[in-house]
C-alpha cells in the first residue's frame, strides 16, 4: 500500500525542484557566474491571536527577530497573526526568493500540532478541531522545508518556538505533546525551543526564555550560527533550571551570521596608534580586533587626542559615540581662564557624610538632563541567600560618600537630546510604541556609558553609571526589605510579569508606580538597568566598598531590577542577572548616577 505522507513529500519536492530549476535557469547568474556575496533569505511568521490559548510574546518576538534580520542584510518575509491562506502565501513568497547556496533563516513563533509524523504551524484564531481541519487551518512545515532542500542553501536554520501546550494536539493525535522530529538535512539545521515530544507552558517566564535568549545571541555581532544555537541551547538550560532543552538536529554550516562585524579601514601598531588605509581583509574578525585593540588601548585615557585619533580612525565604530563625550570631556581649556586654585593643604579623611548638610535632594543641572535624587552615605547588607548562587554571600558593604541617583529611568526623550546634539550615536526604535517618557531601551552597556559621559561634558559634573553596590544600596532605600517598597509582593507597585491586575507586556512611561523611601521610581521592573560591574559568579571576592567589580577581558556585564519581561523573582532588591556588554536588547536601559 501506498504511503500517502510519503507519496506527498515526493510530489512536493518534485513540484518544488521543477519551478527552483525554471527560475535558476532564468537567472543572469547562471548565464554568466557571480562572486557576488550569497543572498540572505528570510521567512518571519508570528502569531499571538489565538481564542483558547493566546501567546503574548509570539508576534512581538517575531517582530523584533525580523528587525534584527533585516538590519543584518536579510531580505524578511514576514506575516502576523496570519490566516491560513496568509501563511500560505508567505511561505510561497519565501520560496520564490530563494537562491542556490544562500544564506537562509526561518523563525516562526505560534503554536503548532503534529500530525502523522508532520508538524503543522496553526493559523492565528484558528477554528481547528479534526484532523479534517488541519489543511485549512494549519501550515504542513514540509512546504517551507521542501523548496529549501530543493534550492540546496549553503546554510540555512529553521527555528520553530512552537512547543507549547495547548487545547487542539490531542484532537488531532491522542496524547502526543510538542512536535514531532525531523530527519537530518543537508545545510539545514532544524530548532525546536523543546525537545521532540515535550511541551512547554503557554505564558510564564518559561514560555518567553528560547525566543529570548536566540534573539539576543543572534545579536551579537560577528557570532556564527552554529555558535549562536549552542549559546542559546546552554541558555535556556540554565534559566529554566533544567525543565526546558532546546532541540538542535544539527549544526548548521559556517557562515551564517545575523549580525555582521563591523569593518573599519586602520590598523594599529605598537603601543602608539597609527592611521592608514588597511589592507583587504578576508575576515571581519581581524578587523574588528583591530578596533577592539585600539579602544582598550585608550579606554581609560584623559587625553582627548587619543580619542579624536580613535574617532578619525573610526567614525562609525562600536565606541563612537562614547569616544565624541569623552574628547569633549578631557578638551583643554581654551587660554585666558581663571588661574589654577592653589593646592589644598593636606587634611585627615573626613567623616561619611550625611544628606543633611546643605545638599539639595533633588536637582537638575539642565533642561535636558535626568531629575536626580540625593542618596546618602551608608552601609548595608548586600546580596540575598534566598535563591540564587551568584546572590551570596550576603556581605557588609560601605557607601562611604552620597551620590545623586537618577529619580527615574533614562527615558527617550533624554536619550534623543543626545542624538539630537550629536552625543550618541544609536537612535534606537520604540518598537512603535511611542518616545517620550517612556525608558530608552535596546541600549547596550557601551551605549549607556556614552551617554553618561556627554552629559559630563555637557554639565561639568561627573556623571557615570552606578556600581552594583550603589544601585542595590539605593533600591533597598534604607531598609533590608525583599523589594523596593516591603517584603511582600503587593499589586500595581511595578511593571512586571505577575505585578498588575493587567498585564501590559511592554515599558510605560517613567514614574507611574509609587517611589521607593529615597524617591526613586521603578528600581524594579519597567527596564532593566545596566550598572557598571563585571558579572561575576558570586560575591566572595567582590569589593566591599561600594565601588566597582573588575575583570580583565570581561565581556559580561550586570543588570538590575528586571524588566517588564521578568517575573516578580528578578524584582528583588537582591537580583541580577548578566548580558553581554556590545549587545542590545528591547528590554535593557539604564539610570545614571551623579557624583557630588
Amino acid at each position: 500500500m501506498i504511503d500517502c505522507m510519503a507519496l506527498h513529500r515526493c510530489l512536493s519536492i518534485l513540484g518544488a525542484a521543477l519551478a527552483y530549476a525554471l527560475a535558476w535557469l532564468a537567472t543572469p547568474a547562471y548565464a554568466q557566474g557571480s562572486t557576488a556575496e550569497p543572498a540572505k533569505i528570510a521567512l518571519v511568521i508570528g502569531n499571538s491571536n489565538y481564542r483558547q490559548a493566546g501567546l503574548a510574546n509570539a508576534a512581538r518576538d517575531a517582530q523584533a527577530v525580523a528587525e534584527a534580520l533585516r538590519q543584518g542584510g536579510f531580505d524578511v518575509v514576514t506575516a502576523e497573526n496570519a490566516g491560513g491562506a496568509e501563511m500560505e502565501q508567505a511561505a510561497a513568497d519565501f520560496a520564490s526568493r530563494l537562491k542556490r547556496g544562500a544564506q537562509v533563516v526561518v523563525f516562526y513563533a505560534g503554536h503548532a500540532v503534529q500530525y502523522r509524523n508532520r508538524n503543522f504551524l496553526l493559523a492565528a484564531e484558528t477554528q481547528i478541531r479534526t484532523t479534517q481541519d488541519v489543511s485549512r487551518e494549519a501550515l504542513d512545515l514540509d512546504k517551507i522545508l521542501d523548496p529549501l532542500i530543493v534550492a540546496r542553501p549553503a546554510s540555512a536554520v529553521v527555528v520553530l518556538d512552537a512547543s507549547f501546550d495547548n487545547p487542539w494536539q490531542d484532537g488531532i493525535t491522542k496524547g502526543a505533546k510538542g512536535l514531532t522530529a525531523v530527519e537530518d538535512l543537508e545545510n539545514i539545521a532544524i530548532v525546536f525551543a523543546a525537545q521532540p515530544g515535550r511541551s512547554i507552558p503557554a505564558s510564564g517566564a518559561q514560555a518567553n526564555a528560547f525566543s529570548d535568549e536566540w534573539l539576543k545571541a543572534i545579536r551579537t555581532p560577528g557570532l556564527d550560527m552554529a555558535a549562536a544555537l549552542t549559546r542559546t541551547r546552554d541558555a535556556v538550560t540554565r534559566v529554566t533550571r533544567r525543565s526546558q532543552q532546546v532541540w538542535i538536529s544539527a549544526a548548521p554550516p559556517a557562515g551564517l551570521i545575523v549580525t555582521p562585524l563591523s569593518r573599519p579601514a586602520v590598523v594599529a601598531s605598537n603601543s602608539r596608534m597609527v592611521i592608514s588605509p588597511a589592507p583587504p581583509q578576508s575576515s571581519g574578525d581581524q578587523t574588528d580586533a583591530f578596533e577592539l585593540s585600539f579602544w582598550e588601548t585608550i579606554r581609560n585615557s584623559e587625553n582627548a587626542a587619543e580619542y579624536r585619533a580613535y574617532l578619525d580612525a573610526y567614525p562609525n565604530g562600536r565606541f563612537a559615540g562614547l569616544a565624541r563625550a569623552r574628547e569633549q570631556l578631557y578638551r583643554p581649556k581654551p587660554p585666558g581662564g581663571p588661574a589654577p586654585a592653589a593646592p589644598a593643604p593636606v587634611q585627615a579623611p573626613a567623616p561619611p557624610q550625611t544628606a543633611t548638610q546643605n545638599q539639595a535632594k533633588t536637582l537638575r543641572d539642565c533642561s535636558f538632563c535626568p531629575e536626580l535624587a540625593l542618596i546618602p552615605a551608608g552601609s548595608f547588607e548586600m546580596g540575598s541567600n534566598e535563591m540564587f548562587e551568584f546572590e551570596k554571600p550576603v556581605h557588609q558593604v560601605a557607601i562611604r560618600a552620597p551620590f545623586y541617583l537618577g529619580m527615574r529611568e533614562v527615558t527617550f526623550e533624554e536619550w534623543d537630546a543626545c542624538v539630537d546634539q550629536g552625543g550618541c550615536s544609536q537612535r534606537p526604535s520604540d518598537r512603535n510604541l511611542g518616545r517620550g517618557k517612556r525608558p530608552v531601551t535596546d541600549i547596550h552597556w557601551d551605549d549607556a556609558n556614552g551617554y553618561a559621559a556627554w552629559l559630563s561634558a555637557k554639565t561639568g559634573k561627573k556623571y557615570r553609571l552606578p556600581t552594583e553596590a550603589e544601585w542595590e544600596y539605593a533600591a533597598r532605600g534604607g531598609a533590608n526589605a525583599t523589594y523596593p517598597w516591603g517584603r511582600n509582593l503587593d499589586k500595581e507597585m511595578a511593571n512586571c510579569l505577575g505585578c498588575n491586575a493587567q498585564q501590559r507586556r511592554q515599558s510605560v512611561e517613567v514614574g507611574q508606580f509609587p517611589p521607593n523611601a529615597y524617591g526613586l521610581y521603578d528600581m524594579a521592573g519597567n527596564a532593566a538597568e545596566w550598572v557598571a560591574d563585571c558579572w561575576s559568579e558570586s560575591y566572595r571576592t567582590t569589593p566591599r566598598d561600594g565601588s566597582a567589580y573588575t575583570a580583565p577581558g570581561c565581556r559580561e556585564r550586570v543588570l538590575r531590577g528586571g524588566s517588564f519581561n521578568n517575573d516578580p523573582r528578578y524584582l528583588r532588591s537582591a537580583a541580577r542577572f548578566k548580558y553581554e556588554a556590545d549587545v542590545r536588547f528591547y528590554t535593557n536601559g539604564f539610570r545614571v548616577l551623579r557624583e557630588q
